[in-house]
């Protein structure tokens, strides 16, 4: 190597060397910082918001709550509300009281009152998505109920499973994978179908529990009346009207659908489930259908989904003809009649029943968004934009307008693969329900 080249090589190093260490000019220290982990959105006046902040406590958190043995709940976490005309100038209000600069980035959960989701959160969801440092993962709730029910709903969380308060809102929001009465409705999910010609948005529906002791427990708020049925089932709730007591009081169960960016109706907990079968994200689920035979009892299903469903759309005298077929697996685990449906006479029995059952529910499900909320929730306009060869035309076909027209043909195959633990069932001595 020349003396000439080696001098250039001198310089190059140098240079690289300058320009590396002026990396960290902008750098922020993590003790300087604090994490809040959701961000509560209700109206407030004289058209500005209200923000309601839950902030991570890094010294509990970090301990486990008092004392380092577990804990959590409460004292893991602090709360702030203001009043602001946006959400970046109700943060720069906030930072101008608490000892640490804010950071967004580990918001977990985004909560919007369902007065404020009614009117319309588009430029709400615009403006989080915008930001650099909030999550498009983030998951979106609507709190139900009239007020500051974003608010009302942050400060009853007390997740006592858990110090970390951030780890309880992934583990419940998660769940619906065993579950099916919540979805994975993420700020970037809840964007992309705001925005899309073909499908429409949803939101986890949130609240807190209305009854303070066991004997205050109801129906009166179950969805079951409105089926057709004579009693509930575990699916006929939304969030707030489960039938549940304790010291845990926040509860998460249904779906805010939506229209574009307004709330226009709610999906209870088995309409959920449903919706999650469409889309083909239905994990499994404990689902009780009646019994075929014995009027009065149940039948409890383990049921999951390892197929795709098939999903077809066709225009027919100018309105959408929808069809689905649903694949589904299910294990045997609770036979109240005792009768022995493990036989290869009656299994056949329990299935028709079984398809039978979810068939009818997803017909009413589906009618009901084509209807009453006119949401493309399923995302039909998916296969429906595949018929059209430019973007143009697909845009001026105008789907969304087209889909309230839309008539439904329904199959579900559900093939029952296990018994469980019992190769046959017996009924008790004594008692008489239905055929031996």
């Amino acid at each position: 190597m020349g003396s000439k080249t080696r001098k250039i090589f001198i310089v190059l190093i140098v240079l690289i060397m300058c320009f590396s260490m002026t990396g960290c000019f902008d750098k922020r220290e993590v003790d300087d910082l604090v994490n809040p982990i959701a961000i509560g959105l209700d109206k407030g006046r004289n058209r500005s918001i209200r923000m309601t902040l839950q902030i991570a406590i890094p010294t509990k958190v970090a301990g486990g709550g008092e004392g380092g043995g577990g804990g959590g709940g409460k004292e893991s976490v602090s709360y702030t509300t203001v009043e602001a005309p946006s959400i970046y100038s109700g943060l720069n209000m906030i930072n101008t009281y608490v000892s640490k600069q804010l950071n967004m980035s580990q918001i977990k959960v985004l909560v919007f009152s369902e007065e404020l989701a009614r009117e319309g959160i588009e430029k709400y969801v615009n403006s989080l998505m915008r930001g650099r440092e909030f999550r498009p993962n983030s998951y979106l709730l609507v709190a139900r109920g009239s007020g500051n029910a974003a608010e009302r709903y942050l400060r009853a969380v007390e997740p006592e499973l858990e110090s970390n308060p951030a780890k309880y809102y992934e583990m419940v929001l998660s769940a619906y994978s065993y579950t099916g009465f919540s979805s994975n409705t993420t700020l970037v999910n809840f964007y992309k179908n705001m925005v899309s010609e073909s499908s429409q948005p949803l939101a986890v529906l949130a609240d807190i529990s209305k009854f303070e002791n066991s004997d205050d427990i109801n129906m009166d708020n179950s969805t079951y009346r409105e089926k057709g049925r004579d009693f509930p089932l575990e699916g006929d709730f939304k969030a707030g009207d489960m039938p549940k007591v304790g010291t845990i009081k926040s509860e998460i169960m249904g779906l805010a659908v939506f229209n574009g960016a307004k709330m226009v109706g709610e999906f209870d907990g088995e309409e959920t489930q449903l919706q999650l079968m469409l889309e083909g994200d239905f994990g499994y689920s404990y689902v009780t259908i009646p019994d075929p035979i014995a009027e009065d009892y149940v039948v409890l299903l383990s049921i999951r989904q390892n197929r795709k469903p098939k999903r077809t759309v066709e225009m027919i005298d100018e309105k959408p003809n929808i069809k689905v077929k649903i694949y589904l697996e299910a294990d045997i685990l609770s036979i109240q009649s005792g009768i022995n449906y493990e036989s290869i006479d009656k299994v056949k029995i329990l299935e028709d029943s079984a398809e039978e059952f979810i068939e009818k529910d997803l017909a009413k499900m589906l009618e009901k968004t084509a209807k009453e909320f006119k949401s493309d929730t399923p995302g039909f306009g998916k296969e429906m934009k595949g018929k059209f060869l430019t973007w143009d035309e697909w845009i001026n076909f105008n789907w969304i307008e087209k889909y309230p027209e839309s008539k439904f043909e329904v199959d579900v195959d559900l093939k029952i693969r296990r018994p469980g633990l019992m190769l046959r069932t017996y009924p008790a001595t004594g008692i008489e329900v239905g055929e031996e």
